[in-house]
């Protein structure tokens, strides 16, 4: 059975991600504010923004850069992020978001993935994001490094391309021609439901369409709006809900290089946004920290948490101490990502449901046992679980260089989230579990299959599997290890969790390990992961 959601279909336009927010824009546009920097008080009007795209576009192509192309952006939320993203797209090639707290082997692999031929970087980054270039086999002028504000910053910049140099490029964007559907604008990392991190194709319709899509659910909350932008545009719910949402509004938006609590507090209390998008720590955060009642956050009209489960308690606790509209959404990177949302004005919906399916989107509840689609549920009440299946225009074309993998999305177009939910008579969804392996923290994916391959690596290992261990915060899991030791070889907890932290980004750190003596697995060698629990328990 297919279920779809209460807004009527979108026309979805032919046309590419640049051309949606840029094309339009008037003189009273180019005007208006697109981003503030609290810490140094610089903003950057549409109008600004749109020739820096341009510039970056221009010099692009003058280096030989087009469609077919891939560009890295390893920045933290800043100014400059519009610029390198739109930029790139702009010039007809495609942009891969790095992680701004990867390490250099994390770079090097995202790089070699996706075949960039350049990297945009900001001095902060630097020593990783060369590093990981170099390891990828990249020139080191084939890294593009943001403002360098201090001495230091323009020595160890030496040698790599300056950004303020590409920003003064004359604007002469290059002539396009390319098909919105099929032409990859970005290139997002996810494991799907399991393995590896591999790069999403994201096209322009795909990127497109989802923010159409999410704008009609979010349309009620007005016009006079603004954001802050703490979570990372590296990340896909981000880069949608944030970065291009708020430039498709047209409003301005507050980038934060990361979630410090003081800081996130003062930027609301200062420029007084209208909206938030949030994950669940932070949500738990203003639900229950003292230091939230001191601050003035009576500009937010509404509040959305993803990219993880909400637990009610939390949501309703901070809906009643804001006095502010708090609704969870769901997504996934395949999905570019959203696909469902709690409508503003159904405040009977329970807040730990994702709500219901966004306009243009179907969606299936499947008995991952069978295939066959569960039973409705009857008036009142909600269905058996079965695996959540979505289609529609913002799901992914496939995944760069791994075809095998692309059962993810099946030939009919469904996309297999790996989430079990059940569905009420009404389409109102509810995650219950995940089939998928992935675990959950801080709003990333955490991939065990790359965990388990890091602690591979060190010579005391014979063999290793990892789960995901709830966390005192609602909602999130911290990686832990069982670990099989080498005849003869000797290693602590310690020492394996210091060699995982060397080779990967601080949310994918361990938080434990147990030593085991066997790691179960079937008899072609796959991990039985529904064992682990038990395993963990028992050690």
């Amino acid at each position: 059975m297919e279920y779809r959601g209460p807004l009527p279909d979108i026309d979805v336009p032919d046309v590419t991600l640049y051309e949606l927010i840029f094309a339009t824009l008037t003189d009273a546009d180019a005007d208006r504010v697109a981003f503030v920097d609290h810490a140094s008080g610089e903003r950057l009007t549409f109008g600004r923004l749109k020739a820096q795209v341009d510039a970056v576009a221009t010099w692009l192509a003058a280096v030989g850069i087009g469609p077919g192309d891939v560009v890295a952006v390893d920045l933290p939320n800043c100014l400059d992020y519009g610029a390198a993203f739109h930029g790139v797209l702009r010039a007809g090639a495609a942009v891969s978001p790095v992680n701004a707290t990867y390490t250099a082997p994390e770079i090097a692999r995202q790089l070699s993935a996706t075949g960039a031929r350049l990297l945009v970087t900001h001095p902060a980054l630097l020593a990783q994001a060369a590093a990981g270039a170099a390891q990828a086999g990249l020139e080191a002028s084939a890294v593009l490094v943001t403002g360098t504000a201090t001495k230091a910053e323009r020595g160890a910049a030496a040698g790599h391309t300056a950004w303020v140099d590409v920003l003064a490029t004359r604007p002469t964007p290059p002539a396009l021609d390319v098909d919105p559907a099929t032409h990859v604008a970005c290139l997002p990392f996810s494991s799907g439901t399991s393995g590896l991190p591999k790069p999403v194709m994201l096209s322009h319709r795909n990127l497109v369409a989802n923010l159409l899509q999410f704008d009609e659910v979010l349309r009620p909350v007005g016009d006079d709006v603004s954001l802050v932008a703490v979570l990372p545009y590296s990340h896909i719910y981000a880069l949608t809900t944030n970065l291009n949402y708020a430039l498709y509004r047209r409003c301005p938006q507050y980038p934060l290089a990361g979630f410090d609590p003081a800081t996130f507090l003062a930027v609301i209390a200062t420029h007084r946004p209208a909206l938030l998008f949030i994950v669940p720590p932070i949500a738990a955060f203003l639900a229950r920290h003292p230091a939230v009642a001191q601050a003035d956050l009576s500009s937010l009209k509404l509040i959305v948490v993803g990219a993880a489960p909400l637990d009610r308690p939390v949501g309703e606790a901070l809906q009643a101490r804001l006095g502010v509209r708090v609704v969870q959404g769901y997504g996934m990177t395949e999905l570019s990502p959203v696909t469902h949302v709690i409508p503003l004005d159904r405040r009977d919906i329970d807040l730990g449901t994702i709500g219901l399916a966004i306009p243009n989107l179907r969606f299936r509840v499947v008995d991952p046992a069978t295939g066959v689609d569960v039973p409705p549920a009857p008036p009142g009440g909600e269905s058996t679980p079965g695996e959540l299946w979505c289609a529609g225009p913002n799901a992914m074309l496939g995944y760069l260089g791994h075809p095998d993998s692309d059962a993810v999305k099946d030939a009919a177009g469904w996309v297999h989230t790996g989430d079990l939910v059940t569905v009420d008579h009404e389409g109102v969804v509810r995650v219950v579990d995940r089939i998928k392996e992935l675990i959950k923290r801080r709003g990333f994916q955490i991939a065990p299959a790359e965990l388990e391959a890091v602690l591979a690596s060190h010579p005391a290992v014979a063999d290793a599997a990892v789960l995901g261990v709830p966390s005192r915060t609602p909602g999130e899991e911290v990686p832990h290890a069982l670990v099989v030791l080498r005849p003869g070889a000797a290693a602590t907890p310690a020492e394996l969790i210091a060699h995982v932290a060397a080779h990967v980004a601080r949310h994918k750190r361990l938080g434990g390990v147990r030593f085991v003596e066997r790691i179960p697995r079937s008899a072609a060698g796959k991990i039985l992961r529904r064992e682990l629990p038990g395993l963990l328990a028992g050690g």
